[in-house]
């Protein structure tokens, strides 16, 4: 009880002394002000905060944005060489094939198969 009728005693007589001297107040309250910019600016420049300027995207978009474009790679991979296949089926249709023919659809095989299951 004591120790709030002295801090209410003091508040009473720290606002008599703010209206008896409008102007020291001015200045001290300024000069604060001042002070608080200055070391802001102070901060700012010698200090500056460490944030990044551009948007990052998260990886977990970003790699499966890259999933994504290496199965379309390997979709228009397979794709060629289905053609390729198809291609010498309507040769071996029209006539006999070569060993260069049988090797060439043995390889093409093997590949479609490696992008098919993603070895």
């Amino acid at each position: 009880m004591i120790k709030y009728y002295l801090i209410k005693e003091n508040l009473l007589r720290l606002k008599e002394w703010i209206y008896n001297h409008p102007k020291k107040v001015y200045r001290y309250v300024m000069v604060v002000l001042v002070i608080s910019f200055g070391l802001i600016f102070i901060q700012y420049y010698f200090f500056t905060p460490q944030v990044s300027t551009g948007i990052k995207i998260p990886t977990m978009y970003s790699e499966s944005d890259q999933v994504k474009a290496d199965l379309d790679k390997n979709d228009q991979k397979m794709n060629v060489i289905v053609n390729e296949l198809q291609s010498l089926k309507k040769k071996r249709e029209s006539g006999p094939l070569s060993k260069n023919d049988s090797l060439r659809i043995e390889y093409l095989y093997h590949q479609y198969q490696t992008l098919k299951n993603g070895l």
